[in-house]
């Protein structure tokens, strides 16, 4: 078996056996960005460019999906105390709890992975840590 064959197995795994995307949406309510969008919120508020930095989208979509969730409820944008000219977004106790639940279903491994025994785990962790580790040394 190639790298390619193995990458593309892990991909299907990921993104069409498990589909955490639907999962989040079937769980939420919300779109998939909109929980994207919680979730970065929740370790504190952010300004609206910041969050356009961190999310690497598009400002004048991340500005109607800011709309919507805070027509929503979900969160609320207020004035910065220290720079009147930017707006800081802030989780409601609902933009919280959507938040939560979508990390939950994104934090919950497919069946087939639940599946292996101790000793397919702790070899698939060694080979998977050694690949991030390799990734993240050589961006």
């Amino acid at each position: 078996m190639s790298a390619p064959d193995v990458w593309a197995d892990m991909r299907r795994l990921v993104l069409e056996v498990s589909d955490p995307h639907r999962a989040v949406v079937a769980a939420t309510g919300e779109s998939f960005f909109r929980t994207k969008v919680l979730r970065r919120l929740l370790d504190g508020p952010l300004s609206a460019g910041e969050l356009t930095e961190q999310l690497g989208s598009d400002p004048p979509y991340l500005s109607i999906t800011l709309r919507d969730l805070e027509a929503r409820g979900h969160l609320v944008r207020t004035e910065d105390p220290f720079d009147r000219r930017r707006r800081v977004v802030a989780l409601t106790d609902s933009g919280r709890e959507l938040a939560r639940i979508a990390n939950d279903v994104l934090r919950t491994p497919p069946a087939a992975l639940s599946a292996l025994n101790e000793a397919d785990l702790a070899t698939l962790a060694r080979i998977l840590s050694s690949l991030v580790d390799d990734s993240a040394a050589s961006a």
